[in-house]
């Protein structure tokens, strides 16, 4: 005698092609949740210069430069590992109550600092930070207002350096 009892039905978990409908999906959100974080812990840092995009191309606006050689601007910078102290001389005007240097590292932008130097009473302008590390750095010197700028860069420390205009050099 043959057994004609029904069989049994698996359970759904049981069942491949269940986990064919179900896993394409759900590896699917696991990838793009992935990513989503691969791409916020990596992202690319801020171009931090004078740069606008026409179409396609990428250009350098100049005018910032251009107004620290029609005022004259010129700077002298001491640079040590943890203090920056500068003596600017203007041309036409008057030097501005304070500056802001931003010291960027090559290759580093973590490393980047950006800095509020006050004048004191014999005319130059001083602050301190925490220490630099090694390597190259570049050093951009404006007013507050931003309205003109100054640029350099060195390697080492400490370090002399005569900052003028970056559309001149």
């Amino acid at each position: 005698m043959s057994d004609t009892s029904p069989r049994q039905p698996r359970p759904w978990f049981r069942e491949p092609f269940m986990w064919l409908v179900v896993g394409i999906p759900l590896l699917t959100v696991v990838a793009g949740l992935t990513t989503v974080m691969i791409a916020a812990r990596h992202s690319d840092p801020v171009v931090s210069d004078e740069f606008r995009k026409e179409g396609l191309a990428i250009q350098h606006d100049p005018a910032r430069d251009l107004a620290a050689a029609r005022i004259g601007a010129r700077a002298e910078a001491t640079i040590t590992a943890n203090q920056i102290t500068v003596a600017v001389t203007l041309a036409v005007g008057e030097p501005p109550g304070a500056l802001v240097a931003v010291l960027s590292h090559a290759t580093r932008a973590e490393f980047d600092r950006l800095v509020v130097l006050d004048r004191s009473a014999d005319g130059h302008y001083q602050a301190t930070f925490e220490s630099l590390e090694a390597g190259r750095w570049y050093v951009e010197l404006s007013p507050r207002d931003r309205s003109w700028r100054l640029r350099g860069d060195f390697t080492g420390l400490p370090s002399h350096l005569v900052l003028i205009p970056g559309s001149i050099r």
